[in-house]
C-alpha cells in the first residue's frame, strides 16, 4: 500500500495573516499571535524557545542562538521551526517544515544600508529580496524579475500600546501564486517573523 503524504498544516494553506506581538514589559523571549485579519480567529502560535534565555540578561539576544517555533492554532501541532545560529555580523535564518525538512533560507547582506533579508529556497537558490523604503512601514519580497510575492504592513495598534512597549502588528498578505505554494507561504511567515527578531527587537 502506497504511502500517503503527510497532511499539509493548515496554517500554510492562507494567503493573509495578521501577526500580533504579545505586549511584555520585561521579556527575555518573543511571542507572536498569528490571527485571521477579517475575523480575528486564532490561526497559530509562533514563540521563541531559546535553550538559555538567562543569558539574554548577560548578552545582547541579538548575538544569540535561538529557535523560533511556529505551531498551529491548538499551540501543539508545528507548523514551522526557524533556526538562528549565534550572530556576530550577518544573521542567517533556517526555515525547516513540521516534519524537520529543510525549506529555505533568510539571511542578511554582509553589508547594507537598508534593513533587508535576501530569501532563498530549499536548493538555496534566490527567491527574493524582503525590503522596504525608509520612511514606510510596508515591506516587500520581491523577486528577481520584479514581481510582488508577498506584503508586509505594520499596523498600529493605539497609540498607548506602541509609545509604551517594543510589540508591533503585522499584517502578510500572499499574492496568489505564491498562497498556492506551502513553501512560499512558509517562507513568507519566516521572514516576517524573522524581520521582526533581527530589526526590531533589542
Amino acid at each position: 500500500m502506497q504511502e500517503m503524504p503527510p497532511p499539509l498544516p493548515s496554517l500554510l494553506s492562507r494567503s493573509t495573516f495578521f501577526i500580533r506581538e504579545k505586549v511584555s514589559f520585561l521579556k527575555l523571549t518573543d511571542a507572536y499571535d498569528i490571527l485571521d485579519p477579517v475575523t480575528g480567529a486564532q490561526l497559530g502560535l509562533a514563540k521563541e524557545e531559546p535553550k538559555a534565555a538567562w543569558t539574554r540578561l548577560l548578552i545582547s539576544k541579538a548575538l544569540l542562538p535561538t529557535t523560533v517555533m511556529v505551531y498551529e492554532a491548538d499551540g501543539q501541532t508545528v507548523a514551522l521551526r526557524i533556526e538562528k545560529p549565534f550572530t556576530f555580523w550577518r544573521t542567517r535564518l533556517s526555515v525547516y517544515d513540521a516534519q524537520g525538512r529543510f525549506v529555505g533560507l533568510l539571511r542578511t547582506k554582509f553589508i547594507s544600508f537598508k534593513r533587508e533579508l535576501l530569501v532563498e529556497d530549499a536548493n538555496e537558490r534566490p527567491v527574493g529580496s524582503f525590503s522596504g523604503k525608509w520612511l514606510s512601514w510596508t515591506r516587500e519580497l520581491v523577486d528577481g524579475s520584479g514581481q510582488v510575492i508577498g506584503t508586509m504592513d505594520k499596523k498600529w495598534a493605539g497609540l498607548g500600546k506602541e509609545f509604551f512597549t517594543s510589540a508591533d502588528n503585522y499584517q502578510l498578505t500572499l499574492a496568489p501564486a505564491a498562497a498556492s505554494q506551502p513553501s512560499q507561504v512558509a517562507l513568507l511567515l519566516a521572514a516576517c517573523l524573522g524581520y521582526d527578531l533581527i530589526f526590531t527587537e533589542n
